[in-house]
């Protein structure tokens, strides 16, 4: 009986267990790193910072940043990978007077 009672509780156990790391993975928050892209013949990009310094974007900064109508403020003047190109202080991004340049997140450069 003893035996039959302790197998029980130690599947009860393990289910809890599983149960909980479950539930972990559900509200684990997505990431991504960002970049400013100016879309022409090949591409110029130039990486980004979260508004908390960050190099990824998380929850409600990574939404806010993929928005349709999304506005980036750099601070310092931005060199782009690759070419060298400069990105003068400024707003950019969908939202902005600089809609022309697009915020991607989530993507390899090679990828655009």
């Amino acid at each position: 009986m003893k035996k039959t009672n302790l197998l029980t509780l130690a599947v009860l156990s393990s289910v809890l267990v599983f149960t909980s790391c479950s539930k972990d993975d559900d509200t684990a928050e997505l990431c991504a790193e960002c970049h400013i892209a100016l879309p022409d013949k090949s591409e110029t990009i130039w990486d980004i910072a979260s508004p908390s310094g960050d190099e990824d974007f998380c929850g409600d900064e990574l939404t806010e940043v993929e928005a349709t109508d999304a506005t980036y403020t750099v601070t310092d003047t931005l060199y782009a990978d690759g070419t060298g190109e400069i990105l003068l202080p400024g707003e950019y991004g969908p939202g902005s007077a600089n809609s022309q340049y697009e915020i991607h997140c989530g993507e390899e450069h090679e990828d655009h």
